[in-house]
């Protein structure tokens, strides 16, 4: 099922003993699955991040600079951000993570809410008002270096 996805990033084979081995050598990577159709749904991955810049899931993806993205950074933080027109930082948590350690990431996208979690914690709970994307695809997002996968899951979230 490996070419189901689209392949926004540097590098990424079948070769690899892991499904989903990622690196992106510079600017922000992503491996694409779904469509714009997509509206309110779940996305959850174990993410293994290697020596990156980030790594993490995103969520109404509409093409590479156009997505929410749930992010380990390399400042040592859980970020939840906004791409369109740029970058915006709607959420961020301290959180000393490490690299080689896998960490399970879950956004979920309700109408403008937006809920995150790791390793099964709560961490954001969010409304974006400002030009809300209404749907689109997930993807595994990689900046400058490589990362790891076993699974991505999505799930459909019945309306409020």
């Amino acid at each position: 099922m490996w070419r189901a996805w689209v392949n926004g990033v540097d590098r990424y084979d079948e070769r690899w003993p892991e499904p989903y081995r990622l690196i992106q050598n510079s600017g922000t990577g992503l491996l694409i699955q779904g469509t714009r159709e997509w509206t309110d749904y779940e996305v959850s991955a174990p993410v293994w991040p290697h020596m990156v810049t980030s790594a993490g899931i995103g969520a109404r993806v509409q093409g590479m600079r156009r997505y929410y993205a749930l992010l380990l950074t390399e400042v040592d933080k859980l970020r939840l951000v906004k791409a369109l027109d740029g970058e915006v930082v709607l959420a961020e948590r301290s959180l000393p993570w490490q690299f080689d350690i896998t960490y399970e990431l879950c956004l979920k996208v309700q109408g403008n809410r937006l809920r995150a979690s790791i390793d099964g914690e709560d961490i954001f709970d969010v409304e974006d008002d400002d030009r809300s994307p209404t749907g689109g695809a997930v993807a595994l997002v990689c900046e400058e270096g490589p990362m790891e996968s076993e699974v991505v899951r999505v799930r459909p979230l019945e309306s409020d």
